[in-house]
């Protein structure tokens, strides 16, 4: 998808090192349960990832609400939602991302969980392009992926 403007490398070095800085930066075993790590994860991601010359991207986050009457987790399928504002003069645009937070790998899920996790891919893609699932392994001390 084309944007208002185009993103300089450094820019786009910028965010990565800061998604980077709060993944790695969990440890698992002290956030053992999904919700637990994804509360920690997005207060790591929340703020400013970079801010210079060429504009600024600031992460704005949300926890999913997943308990209760009418929580949205429940129709939107949705574990977490990361906001990007990203501005560069005048111009701005804002990029939102859907995600599922899992606990290891998608090979181990029990045959239910993963036709639950399917059903809520099904429910995000209403709501965007490109849902995520954010794979949170414990088998290496700082491996964690997005696909």
């Amino acid at each position: 998808m084309r944007h208002a403007f185009s993103f300089p490398t450094h820019i786009r070095e910028a965010v990565r090192a800061h998604v980077q800085r709060a993944v790695t930066g969990l440890s698992p075993t002290r956030f053992a349960q999904e919700p637990a790590y994804t509360a920690a994860l997005l207060a790591r991601l929340e703020g400013v990832a970079y801010d210079g010359p060429d504009g600024s991207v600031v992460f704005k986050t949300t926890n999913v609400d997943s308990i209760g009457r009418g929580a949205a987790e429940s129709w939107s399928g949705a574990d977490l939602a990361i906001t990007a504002e990203i501005r560069k003069g005048d111009l701005s645009v804002s990029k939102a991302i859907l995600a599922q937070a899992k606990l290891g790998s998608l090979e181990e899920l029990p045959p239910t969980e993963r036709g639950r996790l399917v059903g809520q891919i099904r429910e995000m893609r209403i709501l965007t392009r490109s849902p995520k699932v954010l794979l949170v392994s414990f088998s290496s001390r700082y491996h964690r992926t997005m696909t």
